[in-house]
């Protein structure tokens, strides 16, 4: 189960030093109004990246500081945090913070300095706190969950249960995609037995077929072939800035490419060449 195991208060607010120990299960704190109560509660808050102000610090002293443990072993949030972050130290989380008298304040997260925003953040995944009469997680049904759990000592069922679920889903999408794949295969394998069916209802010849697949080429590049031609009749039309010769070979390359989309053009640049 994770769990706050030990705080250390130094010179925070009236009180000099401070240290708690806390094991499994519940602890209460129990005293009069105003004998103290709550601060190690503020002490514990401020650790965990709440804002800070010089005024924290006890009179006479330089600075504050305040170390939190924390036994992480079945927070897999918090143990993803610290990986993610490259702060990880097995089981255990270990929170600093120093505030300085003139207002300045450092954090640090298994003792390697970090931004206070980053104590807030990991903080939220150790530790719920809440007044008398706030909002707060006890009334939320995933969390009562979550503590019968950590009761019970679930948490290798859970992670199992966990990783099953997510193969189990994994399997459910790639037979989804399997059968997507399927359909989409039918209907293309529909649509070439219809396109067989079509040709071998029209019985062409090779000849025929050789035919076709030159008459799909010129229509296919009727464009260029037009665009070709035009080029070509400009050039065999008169031109004063340009010699007879060179007017030949643009029209001979013209020609040429021309025959490379229409075979019936062939004859054009034959004749060209023996101009």
């Amino acid at each position: 189960m994770d769990m706050l195991a030990h705080l250390s208060v130094n010179n925070f607010a009236i009180v000099k030093s401070l240290q708690v120990e806390l094991g499994a299960g519940m602890t209460t704190i129990t005293g009069e109004t105003g004998a103290g109560k709550s601060i190690a509660i503020d002490a514990l808050s401020l650790c965990l990246g709440c804002r800070s102000d010089a005024g924290m610090v006890r009179q006479g002293e330089d600075k504050v500081d305040i170390v939190a443990s924390f036994i992480i072993e079945n927070n897999l949030s918090a143990k993803r945090w610290l990986e993610d972050n490259e702060l990880a130290e097995g089981d255990e989380c270990i929170l600093r913070r120093i505030v300085s008298k003139d207002g300045r304040s450092r954090g640090f997260i298994n003792g390697n300095p970090v931004p206070v925003s980053q104590l807030k953040s990991l903080g939220q995944l150790l530790v719920s706190i809440h007044g008398q009469h706030a909002h707060h997680q006890l009334l939320k049904k995933e969390y009562q969950i979550k503590l019968l759990d950590d009761y019970a000592g679930h948490a290798n069922l859970i992670t199992q249960s966990q990783s099953r679920y997510q193969k189990w889903r994994q399997a459910e999408n790639t037979l989804k995609q399997t059968l997507q794949n399927s359909e989409q295969n039918q209907a293309q394998k529909q649509l070439l037995e219809y396109q067989i069916k079509e040709l071998d209802e029209l019985s062409l010849g090779e000849q025929e077929f050789t035919e076709l697949e030159l008459e799909h080429k010129k229509i296919t590049n009727s464009g260029e072939i037009l665009g070709l031609t035009q080029e070509g009749l400009n050039l065999l039309s008169e031109n004063e800035q340009s010699n007879a010769l060179s007017l030949l070979h643009a029209s001979i390359n013209c020609a040429t490419q021309l025959s490379e989309l229409d075979k019936e053009l062939s004859n054009v640049s034959q004749m060209l060449n023996d101009a």
